[in-house]
């Protein structure tokens, strides 16, 4: 998603019959998000001393960087849909041109993969500061903190959908088990730690 586009431009792009954006693009907007509205929690969050108050502004920063991160992963992932769109509209007509097309898909294919698996480690890390935006933030803020738990797990398994789905258009074998591998490494990880901060939060 572009800073030139309005929410409500994107939301009509996303509902059109055009290619992209579509759901990778989705899941980044969607974990940044969350990754504000753990911000929100924090900013109506006091510190009570010197040590709460580092903590507090390093969670921002980090939440900051996921955001930002999650945004552009929005965009590069139009982009990569764009360029395995392109390698699959290359000539076809000879034997060469199969194979330079085959080629270009399988290259592009690469992009499509690293993208959403890019945003899948960010939603991760999202779901592990979160965690402790649950304990220490407002708690008149809980169900904001919940909410971004249940979006950072949405983020996660959403873009762990398209590494997978890409993964298995793969014909190196030893790269699509290696995408495989890092998905499932990063949803272990990714929802055990979102399932925390929304008990945590729900909880309160």
């Amino acid at each position: 998603m572009s800073s030139e586009r309005t929410l409500q431009g994107y939301i009509e792009a996303v509902a059109s019959s055009a290619p992209a954006p579509g759901g990778g693009s989705v899941v980044g907007v969607i974990g940044a998000l969350s990754a504000a509205l753990g911000q929100m929690v924090l900013n109506f969050t006091e510190a009570t001393d010197a040590e709460g108050a580092g903590r507090r502004e390093g969670l921002l920063a980090g939440l900051q960087a996921c955001q930002t991160r999650l945004m552009q992963g929005a965009s590069d992932d139009e982009a990569a849909y764009q360029g395995y769109r392109d390698a699959a509209d290359l000539p076809r007509g000879t034997v060469e041109e199969k194979a330079a097309r085959k080629i270009a898909m399988q290259t592009a294919l690469l992009t499509a993969t690293d993208v959403p698996l890019a945003m899948a480690e960010q939603a991760a890390r999202l779901a592990v500061l979160l965690v402790e935006v649950a304990q220490i933030g407002n708690r008149h803020l809980a169900t904001d903190a919940a909410l971004g738990a249940l979006l950072a797990e949405t983020t996660l398994r959403g873009a762990l959908l398209n590494v997978r789905g890409n993964a298995a258009l793969l014909r190196d074998a030893d790269k699509a088990r290696h995408y495989r591998e890092a998905a499932d490494r990063l949803e272990t990880e990714g929802r055990r730690a979102a399932a925390t901060a929304l008990e945590i939060a729900s909880s309160i």
